[in-house]
């Protein structure tokens, strides 16, 4: 309590001794902003810069624009080796001291009248001896009221659990405003991920005590008729196994290193440091693993992060502090695939013996240019001749679903009915697709696209569901155009989702057509262990597609592990395990000659495929092929999850 600090200097240099050693405080390196000689701050600090090895720049900016404290920290937790190099420093430059951590933040809150924390989590044992010596320490207090939260399980879980950090003014005042404050002014609240979401749960309520104290502030005595014991909060039990949250990080770390090693031997400028892999139980929706890479250290939050720490989050390229899982808006690529074929099918513009032939692209005319127009490509060069949706699915035909989204209409314009043209072939061949309507429509309806999937996690994005009505009042103010319908046919163009989003919309074909919102709490728990309460299951919808449909994307699904774009690829995990899947390659950037530099590496599987128990989403930005990287991160998850061994290495000769 800066105000009951004694004045008096032999007693002051005593609370100094006793705190600097009991707590073993460090010496500091500050800048006292008054004390910098007018007009010459910047040759102060940009000296002061070059004698520490710091930036100038940031420097400057951390010490006259940043804050508007007088005393601003320079580098803390100084060792002895710093103190003898920075020492000479204060005869040199005005304003620049070396002082200890008991010194600055006493000048740093002469005029507080809150209490200053000067060292979190004390040992018990050093607590009680400052206790015990309390009649020679006035001001000094210790507190039992500030728990300091732990995260002992690393940043796999950063981004799931959040942290908690000081409550801020503008917070107090605004819990103050509603009435019944729950909150004193040091409290501190949850930022991010659970920690936010489940506040008002895990907070718990403040307790109080009535004390009589002598004049130099010492307790004499409680008056406990008067006391007010206080209450803990909640503890939450999650749908995330440790173990195997960590399994997944591993698996997802090992692909994205294995992404990045394959494009650098390929000669690409691709920068691979990032990606997302999801878990999620398809009976019930809940969450059995959300992960996104890099990650951040949470504890750094709690126990005090640098300056230099924080800025390396925020300059990192991936985004180490971003919740990709849930906050990434990414093309799907030929992951949507099996939605946009559940459509067609239920709306009859598909069914199981329609054919269609693939030369390995076709040539879309315009109105005004019968032999001209755009050209779209298939990913198998050679094309996969005629085909038939569960094998157009398995081997992901992107011809084939052109066919799928391009609608059988008149062109605007034009008298004829929207054709193409495949290569060596003059005839025109009309499409008779879904369109996008039909396609916004099952989408978002069945599918959950275009909006929040309602996880207990704050900073959900909607992604994009685009129809001409959303292109013209984009800032491309363009009109749509049936090009527009066949990229987003193949997971292109301007449809995006959130790997979440994915998630959720591939459970809900592996559980056969329900929809669940996706959560990550299990139950909560009182102080004594009893269950306050239970989360289950719970249904949002069931998808508008009848069950034969939804059988014949399924089967399409399963193809695609046993004879399509992903078989042979689940060496860990085995065959005896019936899996189900869809790769994805999401192209992005700019497109030379209908081809891209770049792409998202995806895959979605669903195991066993009678009766799913787990639905998993990998994806890795700028990866590649999904075939390639992502299915193999794949492989691992679920070798995890069915709990299977690696195969032994082979033997050497």
């Amino acid at each position: 309590m800066p105000p009951d600090i004694p004045d008096d200097s032999d007693k002051l240099n005593y609370i100094r001794e006793q705190l600097t050693k009991t707590l073993d405080l460090k010496e500091m390196l500050v800048v006292r902003r008054n004390g910098l000689p007018l007009g010459s701050e910047n040759y102060v600090l940009r000296s002061l810069a070059d004698a520490i090895g710091a930036d100038p720049t940031d420097l400057v900016e951390k010490v006259m624009i940043d804050t508007s404290d007088n005393l601003v920290p320079v580098r803390e937790q100084l060792t002895q080796a710093d103190i003898d190099r920075f020492k000479p420093l204060e005869k040199e430059l005005p304003g620049v001291h070396v002082m200890g951590q008991f010194d600055f933040l006493l000048e740093l809150h002469a005029n507080d009248v809150l209490p200053v924390t000067v060292k979190d989590d004390v040992p018990k044992a050093t607590a009680l001896m400052l206790q015990s010596n309390a009649l020679y320490l006035p001001g000094v207090q210790v507190s039992d009221q500030e728990l300091i939260r732990r995260y002992p399980d690393g940043p796999e879980f950063a981004h799931i659990l959040g942290y908690v950090g000081p409550i801020t003014q503008e917070e107090y005042e605004a819990a103050d405003k509603k009435g019944n404050n729950p909150y004193i002014p040091t409290d501190v609240v949850g930022r991010g991920g659970l920690e936010e979401a489940l506040e008002p749960y895990l907070r718990g309520d403040h307790g109080g005590r009535w004390v009589q104290t002598d004049a130099r502030g010492v307790e004499i005595a409680e008056i406990t008729s008067m006391r007010h014991d206080p209450t803990p909060g909640y503890t939450a039990v999650l749908t995330i196994d440790r173990d195997f949250q960590k399994k997944v990080a591993d698996a997802l770390q090992d692909g994205i290193n294995k992404a990045a090693e394959g494009a650098k031997k390929d000669g690409s400028d691709a920068q691979i440091g990032s990606g997302v892999a999801i878990a999620i139980n398809p009976k019930n929706g809940e969450i059995l693993a959300l992960v996104s890479l890099p990650a951040y250290d949470n504890q750094l939050f709690v126990d005090g992060i640098s300056d230099k720490q924080y800025q390396d989050y925020l300059n990192d390229p991936f985004k180490p502090l971003t919740n990709f899982a849930i906050s990434g808006e990414f093309p799907p690529g030929s992951t949507i695939k099996p939605l946009i074929a559940c459509g067609a099918l239920q709306e009859g513009t598909l069914n199981n013996d329609t054919h269609y032939y693939c030369a390995g692209s076709i040539r879309v005319p315009t109105v005004t240019d019968e032999n001209g127009g755009n050209t779209y490509v298939c990913w198998l060069e050679t094309g996969h001749g005629s085909i038939s949706i569960e094998d157009a699915l398995a081997q992901s035909c992107d011809v084939f679903f052109y066919n799928v989204g391009a609608p059988g209409q008149k062109a605007e314009g034009s008298d004829v009915p929207l054709h193409y043209f495949i290569p060596g072939d003059s005839s025109p061949h009309n499409f008779e697709g879904l369109g996008i309507d039909l396609i916004d429509k099952y989408l978002r309806n069945s599918f959950g696209f275009g909006r929040p999937t309602g996880i207990e996690l704050a900073g959900e994005a909607s992604g994009v569901v685009p129809d001409a009505k959303w292109l013209f009042q984009s800032p491309l103010h363009e009109y749509w155009s049936v090009g527009d319908t066949i990229n987003v046919s193949i997971g292109q163009g301007h449809v995006s989702c959130t790997p979440l989003q994915l998630a959720c919309a591939q459970a809900t074909i592996a559980n056969n057509g329900t929809y669940y919102r996706p959560r990550l709490v299990k139950e909560l728990r009182d102080a004594s262990g009893e269950i306050y309460r239970t989360y289950t299951g719970e249904k949002l919808w069931s998808v508008a597609v009848d069950d034969p449909h939804v059988q014949t994307v399924r089967a399409g699904m399963r193809k695609t592990v046993t004879e399509g774009t992903a078989m042979g690829k689940f060496v860990l995990t085995g065959n005896d395990i019936a899996i189900a899947g869809k790769t994805g390659t999401a192209e992005f950037g700019q497109s030379v000659d209908g081809k891209y530099k770049h792409s998202h590496a995806w895959f979605t599987a669903f195991a066993p495929f009678d009766d799913p128990e787990i639905a998993v989403v990998v994806l890795i930005e700028s990866g590649g092929e999904g075939a390639t990287y992502a299915v193999p991160v794949a492989d691992a998850i679920l070798a995890a999850h069915f709990g299977k061994t690696p195969p032994p290495p082979p033997p050497t000769a």
